[in-house]
């Protein structure tokens, strides 16, 4: 027996070892799991349990903030929004951070933004999702995941807009990682993400007195000792069950990153995790690499008038990527990634795969970017004013989009049955964990 036991401990721990082999970056032990990509392309660039589904807490609201920024497009001047009753109320006996709205304020767009990014406000998350989601809180969740989905992120989902812990609320850094780089593409979101400065917000038609909100991360305060001069904008999270949470945007000597922890167990956690992984990026990461078109073509079916129109030809663009040190363009392989046919009118969704094999100095991942698409014009051209002859030549083409719709139908409701049964099962891990009242943000 103990022979056995020996034998098989010993087998464990060769396991062990050849799964971390490939591992790049710090293992942290008091944060359950982060991911640092680079800001432009994606790409990841160190991570430890990315993907693993966790309750996020108030981080949630980058979420939530560039929806609204989206819906906006920069144009904040003279837009007010009224408080509902479920805005409030649906809070109560949560004892969550809030800026003391009241049921018929009408309160300017840009307070509700503010309030939400530096008081954490979970009223004025309510109050977006209201705004961006049809006019109630549950439009605006749906719409939140709906985003989930255009993004092709496949550890999130989202049942509030503020972060609350709840068994089907959950992401990964990873998803959230490349939620923020989306939001960050949204007009006004990165000013208001990365504002420090106090903000002030004046009294309204309900509320008479004058709201100050104050940046409350400190490592983006000069005057505390947990100071990183380098983060330019974070979001702040924590609730007793999903612990401190964080996601910043950084940038040192030109090198933009984004770093997302989740679940360190207590506040100097966090602070000194997000301290030692932005230390090893911007060490190791110093500049970007200019890799050019390596000249990979193929051809992609364009269909459009109840027929084939002909062929485009994709190239792959060459790219700019976050190398690490000793990380050569040699390193980088490119494949194409193609539909089977392009519908007119639909977005084109053909792209350039760049895989970096970085071995033991860099993650071994892949950044896809939207490949070069030429001979669409000549192709329109030559089918300009092309008429279908009678209505028979319309039947197969009505024929095979009755089948593809058929095909999608059945695989829509396959996928959706094994979500169902994937989310039960998250439900009944989820709720083994001790539950315990969630806490401000």
């Amino acid at each position: 027996m103990k022979k056995y036991l020996a034998a098989l401990f010993t087998a464990l721990l060769l396991l062990c070892t050849a799964l971390s082999a490939g591992a790049v970056g710090p293992a942290l032990t008091t944060t359950e799991a982060y991911c640092i990509i680079d800001a432009d392309t994606g790409l990841v660039l160190a991570q430890q349990n990315m993907n693993e589904e966790l309750h996020p807490a108030s981080i949630t609201k980058v979420m939530t903030l560039g929806l609204a920024c989206q819906k906006a497009q920069g144009n904040w001047d003279g837009v007010k929004l009224t408080v509902s009753h479920e805005d409030v109320y649906s809070l109560a006996g949560t004892d969550s951070s809030h800026i003391a709205l009241r049921e018929g304020e009408e309160v300017p767009l840009q307070d509700a933004l503010y309030g939400t990014m530096i008081a954490s406000a979970n009223d004025g998350a309510n109050l977006l999702a209201e705004y961006f989601g049809g006019g109630t809180i549950e439009g605006g969740v749906a719409a939140m995941n709906a985003q989930v989905q255009a993004l092709g992120l496949e550890h999130t989902h989202f049942a509030n807009p503020h972060g609350i812990s709840g068994d089907d609320h959950y992401t990964s850094c990873y998803d959230m990682a490349q939620i923020l780089r989306w939001a960050l593409t949204q007009p006004g979101f990165e000013t208001i993400f990365t504002r420090l400065e106090m903000y002030t917000m004046a009294p309204t038609n309900v509320q008479p007195v004058t709201r100050y909100f104050s940046q409350q991360d400190k490592m983006r305060l000069s005057c505390s000792r947990y100071y990183i001069p380098a983060i330019r904008g974070s979001k702040i999270g924590y609730t007793n069950i999903a612990r401190y949470s964080y996601v910043c945007l950084a940038e040192q000597n030109g090198v933009r990153l984004i770093c997302v922890t989740m679940q360190s167990e207590m506040k100097p956690d966090k602070y000194n995790d997000v301290r030692t992984l932005l230390d090893y990026a911007f060490a190791r990461y110093t500049g970007y690499t200019d890799l050019p078109s390596q000249g990979l073509t193929g051809e992609v079916e364009v269909v459009g008038g109840g027929g084939a129109l002909g062929k485009v030809t994709v190239t792959d663009p060459g790219v700019r990527l976050l190398l690490a040190d000793g990380v050569t363009a040699g390193d980088v392989s490119v494949s194409l990634e193609l539909p089977e046919r392009y519908v007119l009118g639909t977005s084109p969704e053909v792209y350039a795969v760049y895989t970096v094999n970085g071995g033991d100095k860099q993650e071994s991942t892949s950044a896809r970017v939207p490949a070069v698409l030429t001979g669409l014009d000549a192709l329109l051209e030559a089918n300009a004013g092309r008429e279908l002859d009678t209505a028979s030549d319309l039947k197969p083409a009505r024929t095979a989009g009755m089948l593809i719709a058929i095909s999608l139908a059945c695989t829509a409701a396959a996928a959706g049955a094994t979500l169902c049964v994937m989310r039960v099962m998250r439900v009944i891990r989820l709720r083994k964990t001790k539950k315990q009242k969630p806490l401000k943000h």
